[in-house]
């Protein structure tokens, strides 16, 4: 069995998509913290995002962490990470903690993502697994998987649109693949968000399919409105 990274261990890719002069007036500069459980399937995934195409004149700077950690420790460090910023004079507008149900205990998961509210970090958590976003790119999926099952089921939907494709967990092109299957992310985001509205208690190891990466993608795109009047109500009181 490998041996799992400790935290101390990860190194922090930093992805500044900054297109314009820092001194261009029409754009909003935000700044985003995105740490994933995963180490590299969901950080190869959010560096996909040119932010110059979200319709709305933000420019994210985004800090994508990621290391193999487990459910936890995820919340953890997004916790250590935000406030470290914070006492470094350069705070993140938002924190985002990426991760999955797959096999870790019902209760540990549970825990992470009410831990994460009480500390006021999001989360975009998936049950089972992060590939559940890449399906709803497909299909309106309300019926419990297994994670064994998303390999087969992304790698037959893509085939089925004519392009040679054999699902790989670390495929930095995904979101491209999804692209150019003709794939609608905004109805993946209507699926997805439909999905996630169908369950109303907390017992959230129990809401299988389900996946909250929608949300941090609405936000990606500059259509998260709440956030985009948060960062300008922010901008005002300067």
């Amino acid at each position: 069995m490998a041996k799992k990274k400790s935290i101390k261990d990860i190194s922090i890719p930093k992805i500044v998509l900054e297109p314009v002069a820092k001194s261009d007036s029409r754009y909003i500069r935000c700044r985003v913290l995105i740490v994933c459980e995963g180490a590299r399937t969901e950080p190869n995934y959010f560096k996909s995002f040119d932010q110059m195409k979200n319709r709305s004149s933000f420019v994210f700077e985004v800090t994508s962490d990621g290391g193999g950690i487990n459910t936890k420790d995820v919340v953890d460090e997004a916790i250590r990470l935000r406030d470290e910023a914070e006492a470094n004079g350069r705070p993140f507008d938002t924190v985002w903690a990426v991760f999955d149900k797959d096999s870790f205990d019902s209760a540990v998961f549970d825990n992470a993502i009410n831990k994460a509210e009480a500390n006021k970090i999001n989360c975009a958590w998936s049950n089972e697994a992060f590939e559940l976003w890449y399906v709803y790119h497909f299909d309106d999926r309300s019926t419990a998987m297994q994670r064994n099952e998303y390999k087969k089921i992304i790698t037959q939907r893509v085939c089925a649109k004519g392009i040679q494709f054999q699902y790989k967990k670390n495929d930095p092109n995904m979101r491209k693949i999804l692209s150019d299957c003709g794939c609608d992310e905004h109805l993946a985001i209507k699926r997805a968000e439909r999905q996630a509205d169908s369950f109303t208690d907390r017992r959230y190891h129990t809401h299988n399919p389900s996946t909250m990466v929608y949300k941090l993608v609405r936000l990606l795109i500059g259509e998260d409105q709440d956030f985009n009047n948060q960062i300008k109500k922010g901008l005002a009181k300067k």
